[in-house]
């Protein structure tokens, strides 16, 4: 993908995981979750800022400050790497770390995911209820108060769950939808009922709903260290297309 083509991506991404408190400065767009989610509280650069770039990054770091949190751009690209990007230039040269590693974006034509024959019941609702809600550990972790907003924040999403027969969930999954795309977000298969085929079955569940919403195209954001997740999208169709990773300013 070209980086016209990425930026694209990330803004209909944006759609599907809406932070509540957003700002724009020209082509940035500036947003807070209270901390829950690096895309969520980060800066996302979709085109030239409203300013020369050092001013920009100053007030992201004023902004970001003002809500005790610690400012953060996302720096999406092409593969390999941004050779030459002015802002990863001016970032590093300021000294902001990388914060853990890069992730990968896979795209796959909807109608191909969609097809995957189910091994499992999957139940579709529109929201997420209490049994999913106790399936969700981002990054580990119990659910943020946070989380119940961006879950519902796309124009359009429905979630996925394999029951487990003892009013406990096996798998479950959340597609948004917006602009012609669909997103994979909240992947998760609870330890005991692992490689037993659930993550697929609710995959290509969700790819059913979402070719009825009119999305023609899918997209998953993985972690690059993330080896089995991407193996098992690779193995329902999805390819890699670019990589983002997060920058932080320096601790004061």
């Amino acid at each position: 993908m070209d980086q016209s083509e990425i930026l694209r991506l990330e803004a209909v991404a944006a759609l599907g995981w809406r932070a509540p408190d957003e700002h724009r400065l020209g082509g940035w767009v500036l947003r807070a979750a209270s901390g829950f989610t690096g895309r969520a509280n980060s800066t996302l650069p979709l085109g030239p800022p409203d300013r020369p770039l050092p001013e920009a990054v100053d007030e992201v770091e004023r902004w970001y400050r003002a809500r005790e949190l610690r400012p953060c751009i996302v720096v999406p690209h092409a593969l390999p790497w941004p050779e030459g990007d002015p802002l990863e230039d001016l970032l590093v040269a300021r000294g902001w770390p990388l914060r853990d590693g890069p992730g990968i974006a896979m795209t796959a034509a909807s109608a191909p995911v969609a097809a995957l024959v189910p091994d499992a019941e999957v139940v579709i609702t529109p929201e997420a209820d209490d049994a999913w809600c106790a399936g969700y550990h981002y990054r580990g972790g119990p659910v943020h108060p946070m989380a119940a907003s961006l879950l519902m924040s796309a124009p359009f999403q429905r979630f996925a769950a394999v029951p487990a027969g003892d009013g406990t969930v096996a798998a479950i999954g959340r597609v948004a939808v917006a602009e012609g795309w669909a997103g994979l977000t909240a992947m998760e298969v609870a330890p005991a009922h692992r490689r037993r085929g659930l993550a697929t079955a609710i995959i290509g569940a969700l790819a059913r709903v979402a070719v009825d919403e009119g999305a023609t195209n899918f997209y998953i954001q993985v972690d690059e260290t993330n080896t089995g997740g991407r193996a098992l999208y690779r193995r329902c169709g999805f390819t890699d297309r670019y990589r983002y990773h997060y920058r932080l300013a320096p601790e004061p």
